[in-house]
């Protein structure tokens, strides 16, 4: 039989990985705007458009798959729930 203890650390196990993962990011991240160097060019104003689309629609497909996971998450759980009340009990 699985402890409340061991089943907390291995649910939260996930969550240091991810965190973990967020900090290298963070890091890199630090090192490269350490280490720029002035780039003395153009800019087109366009870019920034450019970019703010990518980040937008990244953004937008984050959601849509949050939410698409959470209501079947959601479903699953409160049909196995119901199905489970709707049997009737053999005696």
């Amino acid at each position: 039989m699985i402890s409340h203890a061991q089943h907390v650390s291995k649910s939260i196990k996930p969550l240091f990985s991810v965190l973990a993962l967020a900090l290298l990011v963070i890091q890199v991240l630090a090192i490269l705007c350490a280490l720029a160097k002035p780039a003395y060019a153009y800019v087109d104003p366009g870019s920034g458009l450019l970019a703010f689309q990518m980040f937008s629609t990244t953004f937008a497909g984050v959601i849509f798959m949050v939410r698409k996971r959470l209501r079947t998450f959601l479903k699953t759980a409160f049909l196995t729930k119901s199905s489970d009340a709707k049997k009737p009990a053999i005696h």
